[in-house]
């Protein structure tokens, strides 16, 4: 199948490929993608193999490149350079540790590959996401490996840490296991995301995992049952083909370029998906897209411009140089593009000329009235006669003005935004502000800033199962006779009558026993009930009792009949243990979303300061008392917040008189590269006090207005070989130009003020 049908414009063999190399524990495989315009292409991926050994992982990437390459146009060169994607397991302070390292070397030995850097491939994976998705992720990423689990969670997009745990028989043991390495996280993401070679295999994890109830884990917090997603296969490819464009030249999207299995009458269908969901686009006739079935391309794209189709030349990739790379797409090294350069020549104005020619000597004049009684018909100019000196100089004014227009529009038109990255250094400094809401303005020297309070009200209700227990039932109760041996003696209601085992029961009322000798004692029948509940005292006739204080010699008891009724049973019960729980989570969740809330509502040029953040309860309910019987319990807050803001120039004001004294010479401080740690010292009834933290990146001070008078009209090749030369601390340039003209044409505009010029630092 020809590969070129897939892409847009001409000389697709002049397209670099790249490799996408995936490889985990057991598994590896493939893909082969391209950069272009602003996305990055795949255009073929392979199945998965397997492997152990050393010699198994060579075999299993020569059999996985051999599966991508097998769709590749013969005309089309097969890629060298090489992206890796490897396991967290295989990187050690951002760098592959040795043992793996050895064995990647070995690969592009044998192989014949050229590595161009490594992307890991949770954070990988989490990136794909985050350009699908549109915001941050917030998960647990989950490689189901044979030997062990590898755990990373991701909040907001920040990576909180990975954790490599052995695998035992129950993988939701070993889950818990890991996550509970993670114990300071306060809540853990309700979202899991589980990958590995074996898709079967996934299926089986995802639906152990969605059985668990995570609220059995007291050392595990989740705000609600997460989610169970599985990263197919090729996802993977697609991930670390993301990632890798995205170093190479700022690729933000993914496209999947998809072969047809079936042929109809001989013209394959193509489906071009945005992201990775291909149902969502409809297939068009091929023609429609600008494809000629068995013709001549050149000609169909004549004809397209007769009818006045616009045809535009394919976006090329500039050469880039980057020497520092962010957290998600480290050790990618730069590659640089071939595009195609057509030279302009005087060769392609004669041809143009000539056509011209021809399409005006093809017109006839109308026949004569003489026509109708034979005489023949004239043509009025057979070329460059004296007959046809008027249409030819018509043509050739009309190529004057052409080209003129052209020249006009090419030397005023394009506009560029060209962004520098500089090489920064890092100022941290920490310094004390008060925020007074009551203030009319701000005062810079005492660092007392004009603030403004926000304040709101937020409810919220939250359920969980309770956990606490608690013994009831029934106490038994007995009649029995007590038996005196001396004076007269008055019993209380209520005095205790010690039975066997530290049974003890108490007498129902008051008593009197009659005095009484060893040969006849007094007696006297009592009414007794057991101090506890339970069936241990359920006592059987004739036990014998002793009395309060006095001795069996004094006065004994005895039971006739056995004692009955004494029951007990254990229930399920709210304990404080709940209460405090389930406070604790709903008024996180609040807090939470009120600050959410204070955010969106902040305009551009105030700060809102998170940290200031206060709620008060100002409604408590739960549904059950602590001791109440219930399998779940129900919680009701309102929280009364608030939180201080402040201009964003206030603070920006008072940082630079903070740190002007320690800005280095040469160096300028911009508002755009400071950053702010807050910490609330105290509050009172108006005045916030606050310790600030800021971190500064400093960056080398060059006149904007001087760069933009330098490089207009330049290639890019030669602008960014000034900026290189003058200007400090230059790292590399991002330089985007509309429209993006073909070959010589695309140089920066000419003009200087349609050049904008962004400095910004290198991460």
């Amino acid at each position: 199948m020809d590969l070129k049908k897939f892409l847009p414009g001409k000389d697709q063999s002049e397209k670099e490929y790249f490799w996408s190399l995936v490889i985990e524990p057991g598994w590896v495989q493939s893909g082969i993608w391209r950069i272009e315009e602003d996305k990055a292409q795949v255009v073929l991926s392979s199945p998965a193999f397997t492997w152990e050994t050393d010699e198994d992982l060579v075999q299993a990437a020569d059999n996985a490149l051999s599966s991508s390459v097998q769709g590749l146009p013969q005309d089309i060169a097969e890629p060298s350079k090489t992206v890796f994607g490897v396991a967290s397991s295989w990187v050690e302070e951002g760098q592959i540790s040795g043992e793996y390292l050895e064995k990647i070397k070995h690969l592009c030995t044998e192989l014949s590959l050229n590595p161009i850097g490594f992307v890991v491939l949770p954070e990988s994976i989490a990136h794909l996401i985050k350009s699908e998705e549109g915001s941050p992720l917030n998960a647990i990423v989950l490689g189901v490996y044979k030997e062990n689990l590898e755990i990373t969670i991701f909040k907001l997009g920040n990576l909180l840490g990975t954790a490599q745990i052995a695998r035992s028989v129950s993988i939701v043991d070993d889950v818990t296991e890991g996550l509970t390495r993670f114990s300071q996280t306060d809540n853990l993401p309700s979202r899991f995301i589980i990958y590995n070679g074996r898709e079967g295999e996934l299926e089986e994890v995802r639906q152990e995992l969605l059985k668990v109830d995570w609220n059995e884990f007291k050392d595990l917090k989740f705000l609600h049952t997460p989610k169970i997603e599985i990263i197919n296969t090729k996802q993977k490819v697609y991930a670390v083909s993301l990632a890798g464009a995205s170093e190479l030249a700022n690729i933000t999207s993914i496209e999947i370029v998809k072969e047809s299995v079936e042929e109809k009458e001989g013209e394959p269908d193509i489906v071009a998906s945005q992201g990775i969901n291909e149902s969502s686009f409809e297939q068009k006739p091929l023609e429609e897209l600008g494809f000629a079935i068995e013709k001549d391309v050149s000609e169909n794209l004549q004809n397209l411009e007769k009818e006045g189709v616009e045809i535009k030349e394919p976006v090329s990739v500039n050469n880039m140089d980057r020497d520092d790379i962010d957290e998600i797409h480290r050790n990618i090294e730069e590659v640089s593009l071939r595009q195609p350069k057509e030279p302009f020549s005087f060769k392609k104005v004669f041809q143009f000329v000539n056509s011209l020619k021809s399409k005006l000597t093809s017109f006839k004049r109308p026949a004569s009235p003489t026509a109708n009684f034979g005489v023949p018909r004239k043509k009025v100019w057979t070329g460059f006669g004296s007959g046809g000196k008027k249409p030819f100089v018509f043509g050739l004014g009309f190529l004057v003005i052409l080209l003129i227009s052209g020249f006009a529009f090419w030397w005023f038109y394009p506009k560029a935004t060209v962004t520098i990255y500089l090489a920064p250094k890092r100022l941290d400094e920490t310094f004390d502000i008060d925020v007074d809401t009551k203030v009319d303005s701000t005062d810079i020297s005492k660092r007392i800033l004009k603030g403004e309070v926000l304040r709101k009200d937020l409810s919220g209700e939250k359920t969980k199962d309770a956990t606490g227990t608690k013994t009831v039932g029934e106490n038994a109760k007995g009649e029995v006779t007590l038996y005196r041996v001396g004076t007269q003696l008055s019993l209380a209601s209520g005095t205790i009558i010690h039975g066997p085992e530290n049974l003890n029961f108490t007498l129902n009322g008051d008593v009197v026993v009659a005095s009484g000798s060893a040969s006849s004692p007094g007696m006297v029948k009592a009414s007794v009930t057991a101090q506890e509940f339970g069936s241990q005292y359920n006592l059987a006739s004739g036990t014998t009792f002793s009395v309060g204080t006095y001795t069996l010699t004094d006065i004994e008891a005895k039971n006739e009949n056995a004692f009955s009724g004494g029951s007990s049973r254990e229930i399920t019960a709210v304990s404080v243990e709940d209460q405090k729980v389930l406070e604790e989570d709903l008024t996180e969740e609040l807090t939470a979303k009120v600050k959410e809330q204070f955010l969106e509502n902040v305009s551009s040029d105030n700060f809102f300061i998170s940290e200031s953040v206060t709620a008060t309860p100002s409604s408590r309910v739960f549904s059950k008392k602590v001791g109440d019987e219930a399998d779940t319990l129900k919680f009701s807050l309102t929280l009364e917040a608030e939180s201080v803001v402040l201009a964003k120039s206030d603070l920006e004001d008072v940082a630079k008189e903070v740190l002007k004294e320690k800005v280095p010479e040469g160096f300028t401080l911009r508002g755009e590269q400071v950053d702010y740690t807050f910490e609330l010292e105290s509050k009172g009834k108006d005045v916030y006090s606050f310790e600030v933290r800021v971190s500064a990146n400093l960056l080398p001070e060059i006149n904007t207005e001087e760069i933009a008078q330098k490089i207009r009209g330049r290639s890019l090749t030669v602008a960014e070989e000034y900026l290189r030369q003058e200007a400090p601390g230059f790292i590399r340039a991002e330089m985007r130009i509309k429209p993006t003209l073909p070959g010589k044409l695309k140089t920066l505009p000419h003009i200087k003020k349609n050049i904008e010029i962004e400095v910004a630092a290198e991460r």
